[in-house]
């Protein structure tokens, strides 16, 4: 059976614009278009990833504010904290979408409500901007997929665990990264580990999963592998579909902007059309 993952990440919401991106985006104004988009979809997503870094400082306001944006929202939400989110004021904001029984240092959980089971690894460190999974998380990890081997997976987290050549970024990254590759390597069932944190879209291998790094739905870091330098730029925000199709995860990156569109509805049913038929499709 199909399940239809849709994930945004790294929001950055704020109430004011005394952030130090908010002279480059409105994030909130940006998380909006993403909203407004993922509405219009058809299939609509069985469900909704947030992977983290949802509002800027973590407090009661800007949760508040982050839901009000996603209310007209259908599918249903699953939130997760990042670095730039504080543990406690998430729990309590989200406490009506969070499960029961959460560990009681990292919000970790498990969601078996679909055909693919959802693994959500919390590797956030309180007052801290990096990441560490640990031998407390491992266990849970390890322990966590053990209970389901003939499920397929998909693990989601908030830091990718991999270098990838930003290197600002993967010195404050995730601390225990080949560890979390060991334990997912131990389990087959997983298809897909997916991430955020680092604002653009990026793609790896972890174990024998395909890792995929979602941009942010506010504004992304530029592409310049040079070690000395870094950027934020005004990309368009980003999220992704990872289609569960029975048999892989097919992941899709979309971004929203203003621009022209060419409706080609007529050459869509002529292809289908020829498919049905068995006309192949010859050139002239």
């Amino acid at each position: 059976m199909d399940v239809l993952v849709a994930q945004i990440t790294d929001c950055h919401i704020r109430c004011d614009d005394k952030g130090a991106f908010s002279s480059l985006v409105d994030t909130s104004a940006r998380l909006a278009a993403v909203v407004e988009h993922l509405e219009g979809l058809d299939p609509q997503p069985d469900v909704v990833l947030a992977t983290g870094d949802v509002t800027d400082d973590g407090t009661p306001e800007q949760y508040a504010w982050f839901r009000e944006i996603l209310e007209p929202l259908a599918s249903p939400l699953l939130p997760f904290p990042g670095n730039h989110d504080h543990g406690l004021a998430f729990r309590t904001a989200f406490a009506d979408l969070l499960p029961g029984g959460l560990p009681e240092r990292h919000c970790s959980y498990v969601v078996d409500d679909h055909p693919v089971r959802l693994v959500g690894i919390d590797t956030a460190k309180p007052e801290h901007h990096d990441g560490c999974f640990d031998d407390e998380r491992a266990d849970w990890l390890d322990g966590t997929l053990a209970a389901a081997p003939d499920r397929p997976t998909l693990v989601f987290t908030h830091f990718p665990p991999v270098r990838v050549g930003l290197d600002y970024m993967d010195v404050a990254g995730l601390t225990g990264a080949d560890l979390f590759e060991e334990v997912v390597a131990t389990h087959p069932q997983v298809a897909l580990v997916v991430a955020g944190h680092l604002h653009r879209p990026i793609q790896a291998v972890v174990g024998s999963a395909l890792l995929s790094v979602c941009p942010s739905t506010g504004f992304q870091l530029d592409l310049d592998l040079n070690p000395a330098r870094g950027g934020a730029v005004d990309e368009p925000p980003g999220f992704q579909l990872h289609r569960w199709d029975g048999e892989r995860f097919i992941t899709h990156t979309g971004m929203v902007r203003k621009g022209r569109r060419l409706d080609i509805t007529g050459y869509v049913r002529d292809v289908l059309g020829r498919a049905q038929r068995g006309e192949g499709f010859p050139k002239g």
